[in-house]
């Protein structure tokens, strides 16, 4: 019976095939946001679970070059009360202004995108595990030599010179009249956020601390000071986190770090913020399942119904013949399983060729992260045998009650 179903469900060529690619589509739409909500949630996950228990410090309401913390923060940050017996480890950076690399900004991948200079305590970062201990191309800078790290993503965007040993030229003022150079010795691993292509980026490049405060004397700004404090906790959680940052913060607000003010935050719960917007996808990737599963049933019942309706007099010979009710409605339950199994082979080929575009150069969207799993394969198919079901029902009872006198007749 299975065989002569499959067969009989393709005795309208076109229209079975039209079906099961329109049933197709619909589970490809259903596969594919599935696999790209599942991608970037597991990518957002890993930030997560790297942030945990970090905590940045900048001074209050300034970002970057423009923060000015003094040397004396972190040991001050250590006798903060109910901080510093907690913390685990640190590191420091001082970031250079934006017109020092600025003649780079615009020979970088997309608009907005920037070069961004900064000085690292060499001793400390390695302690922490920071960017000088992922070089994968070179080595590390050495101190007072004028040498940087590159940011390994520069390699495929830059249109300018980024191979070991070329020379990176840094503006010490607004005009560009004063400069220096600097030699690239090594590239360290950086892996990019996944976002589309046409988001602007920050690529950062690394020398010691003590040359950029010497460049910073030359450039008449701020030195011997760090832009920004990062913090590592023992901590069990998230909460444990925002707990620090919310001590930091008060105790900077009662003048504890006086004269300075200082503003600490945590990416986690930024990332946690974004990870909870997910739970939105998957409500709406489930109310676009049900859309899929009405759309398509209904696709499937028009073309069983037309089939149905043609084949009148043949269920009637077959229930003359000994067929019984249960086997004519079996009959076309199976055709229509069979249009929408072949739907599901059809959206999860054309799913799986476009998570491949979207997630490759290719794409306008960049490297967006997707995710193929197991249970998304299963629900597809979960889903086309739902559809089959759902679009063989009223077809199927129809057929059954075929009254073969009456139809035989020609009533």
């Amino acid at each position: 019976m299975l065989l002569f179903s499959i067969k009989n469900a393709f005795r309208k060529k076109l229209i079975a095939i039209l079906a099961s690619v329109g049933v197709g589509f619909g589970l490809m739409l259903v596969f594919v946001i599935g696999a790209f909500t599942a991608g970037v949630s597991g990518q957002f996950q890993d930030n997560l679970n790297k942030t945990l228990g970090i905590v940045s410090v900048t001074e209050k309401l300034q970002q970057g070059s423009d923060s000015n913390l003094p040397v004396s923060l972190p040991q001050d940050i250590e006798n903060t009360p109910g901080v510093g017996e907690f913390l685990s480890n640190y590191n420091l950076e001082t970031q250079a202004p934006d017109y020092f690399a600025s003649d780079y900004f615009g020979n970088l991948s997309t608009l907005g995108d920037r070069l961004i200079l900064i000085g690292l305590n060499g001793t400390i970062d390695q302690n922490w595990g920071g960017v000088t201990t992922k070089i994968i191309q070179g080595r590390n800078f050495e101190n007072n030599k004028n040498e940087i790290i590159i940011d390994s993503r520069l390699l495929d965007v830059a249109q300018f010179l980024v191979t070991i040993g070329s020379n990176i030229t840094i503006n010490l003022d607004l005009g560009g009249i004063n400069t220096t150079t600097l030699t690239i010795v090594g590239v360290y691993d950086q892996e990019d956020s996944g976002a589309p292509s046409f988001v602007p980026r920050e690529y950062y490049i690394y020398t010691d601390i003590q040359t950029i405060w010497n460049f910073l004397d030359q450039a008449e700004e701020p030195s011997n000071i760090y832009t920004l404090i990062s913090l590592r906790f023992n901590v069990k959680g998230h909460d444990d986190t925002d707990t620090y940052v919310e001590r930091i913060n008060e105790y900077s607000d009662s003048d504890g770090y006086s004269p300075i003010y200082v503003t600490a935050f945590s990416l986690a719960t930024f990332l946690q913020d974004i990870e909870d917007t997910f739970a939105i996808f998957d409500s709406f990737t489930a109310i676009l399942s049900i859309i899929v599963v009405i759309a398509g049933g209904m696709a499937i019942i028009v073309t069983n119904l037309m089939s149905v309706s043609s084949r009148m007099k043949e269920f009637a010979i077959l229930k003359a013949t000994g067929w019984k009710n249960r086997h004519i409605f079996k009959n076309v339950i199976y055709e229509s399983l069979t249009l929408g199994l072949l739907g599901a082979l059809i959206g999860l080929g054309i799913g799986s060729l476009l998570i491949f575009i979207l997630g490759s150069g290719l794409s306008p969207f960049g490297g967006a992260a997707a995710t193929v799993t197991w249970e998304g394969i299963i629900e597809v198919l979960a889903y086309a045998l739902g559809l089959g079901i759902l679009g063989g029902l009223y077809p199927g009872i129809k057929a059954s009650r075929v009254r073969p006198v009456v139809v035989l007749k020609g009533e």
